[in-house]
Order: C-alpha cells, then structure tokens, then sequence
C-alpha cells in the first residue's frame, strides 16, 4: 500500500505539470462561462416572445421550462466533451511517459511491485479526472444560477454519469498506451468506445423501442449490447426530448424517443462496475507483462 501511494502521489505531482491537462481546463472553465452568458442572453430575447415557437400554442411556463433544460442540456454536453478530453490526456500520460522515458525502471527498483505500481497509477488518475472536472462541475453550476437554478439534482445525476464515463474511457487508454504509442492508444480508443460502442447503443435502443421488427436482428443487438461498455445515461436528456415534444404540442410515443437513451437502470451501473473492474485489471496486466 505505501507504494502504491507514493506511485500515486507522485503521478498527482506529475500531472499537475502538464500543460495540456491545464489548457483543456482553461478551455472547459472559459467555454462553460461563454455558452452560460451566451444563451442567457439569447433566451431573454427569444423568451420575450415565447407563443412565437412550436405551434403559437405554448404557455410561457412550458417555454421557460424548455429553456432551462435546454440550457442544461448544453451544459452537460460541453462538461461530457471537456471530461473526455481530459479523460484522454490524463490516460496518454499518466503511464506512457514513465515507461516512454525510463523512469519506471527507477520505480520498480525502489523496489515498487508492478501491482503497486498499477494501482497507483490508476488511483492517482481517477483522482484527477475527479478533482479536474469536479471543478469545472461547481462552475456549471454557479453558471447555472443564470437560469434560476432548480436544476441541481440534474447536474448532479448528468456529473456522476459524465465523471463514471470518462473513467472508462481513461482505463482503456492506460491500458492500451503500456503497449503501443499514446496518441495511437487515444485513436484506438475513439473508435472503440465512442464509434463502435456509439453506434452499437443506437441500434440497440431503436431495435428495443420496436422500429426493428426483425427478432433476429433484435437479438443480435442485444448480445453486441452486453459486449460493449455503456454509457450511463441521468434523466436529464429524456426530459429534455419530452419538453420539446410537449412544447411543439406533439403526442409522446416510443417511436418518438426511440434515439433518445432512458436513463440507466441498477443493469447498466453493474455492468459499468464489471467493466471498471476489467479495464483496471487489464493495467495491471498489461503494465506486467510490459519490459522495461
């Protein structure tokens, strides 16, 4: 345990040094305040006139309430993009430069077994991407108070499920930089989690909201479905659609949300838990098996 917390204090102190966790930072904490002021101000001028959207036929809470969620809704999307950005540049660093430059031979001399070192790495990089985008969480929601605020249990929820993605996506490229170039490493884990499994989870919601008729195919998705890791998902994006149904004075319907994720279930949370657990197990395995 003491090495894996000097490993771990020593990969904090590390990445605290590195610019390009600094500059997504930057970039995260300054667009947050520019998308808030930016939107704020459009929707005091569009919300001056609300009966002017969807059928003229919209009550001015309706509308209000649309434009907080789609204020929200902007937010989550821009704190998901910072996170996984931050997510990819701590998983490239956080191991592919001690083994890039040699001084992991100096660790494992101390002597620091490779399970230590592993579980600091990994402890240190979560820890991080916590703190990092927990930051950039509280300037959400001070930005938030813009809006009124009433949506904090929103940001809380959408926070837990953006931070437990990012996790996933960091493991995956940790474990992928031990053997192959980092930048590599982050290219393969784009078209992994963020194509393949992106476009594995779209079908598969529309094949369960019945547009598939096919059985067959239905069942196949659901297989591909459990082989793939999946991205928790709060209520904050469904209830974005159904405002926006509800606003254009359209009727609700399964085909209506087919594309549009439900919130996760106690199944998605296990299984983000298995695939936490497996991803940081194949690390450590492959920071053992790795020559140094």
């Amino acid at each position: 345990m003491n090495g894996s917390g000097a490993v771990a204090r020593y990969t904090l102190v590390e990445l605290s040094r590195r610019r390009i966790l600094l500059v997504f930072f930057v970039l995260g904490a300054v667009g947050i305040i520019a998308l808030g002021i930016g939107l704020k101000v459009l929707y005091q001028v569009a919300s001056s006139n609300p009966r002017g959207f969807g059928n003229g036929a919209v009550d001015p809470a309706t509308f209000d309430h649309f434009l907080e969620l789609l204020f929200v809704s902007y937010l989550f999307q821009a704190l998901a993009v910072f996170a996984l950005l931050i997510a990819y540049a701590i998983g490239m660093t956080a191991i592919y430069h001690d083994l890039d430059s040699g001084a992991a031979v100096s660790i494992f001399s101390k002597p620091v077994s490779r399970l230590a070192f592993a579980t600091g790495k990994v402890g240190a990089a979560v820890v991080g991407l916590i703190a990092i985008v927990g930051l950039l969480a509280l300037e959400a929601r001070l930005v938030m108070f813009l809006f009124g605020g009433g949506l904090e249990n929103a940001l809380t929820g959408q926070l837990i499920a953006v931070m437990a993605n990012a996790i996933v996506v960091m493991l995956i490229v940790l474990s992928l930089s031990t053997w192959i170039n980092n930048i590599l490493a982050a290219v393969v884990t784009f078209i992994y989690f963020n194509v393949i499994t992106g476009i594995i989870t779209t079908l598969h919601l529309v094949a369960d909201a019945g547009v598939i008729g096919n059985t067959a195919v239905r069942n196949v998705f659901d297989v591909l479905y459990w082989l793939v890791p999946h991205q928790l998902v709060s209520s904050a994006v469904r209830d974005l659609a159904q405002a926006e149904i509800q606003m254009s004075g359209g009727v609700q319907s399964n085909q209506a949300l087919a594309s549009v994720p439900a919130p996760s279930g106690p199944g998605d949370i296990a299984w983000w838990v298995f695939t936490v657990f497996v991803f940081a197990a194949l690390v450590y395995y492959a920071v053992r098996r790795r020559q140094v």
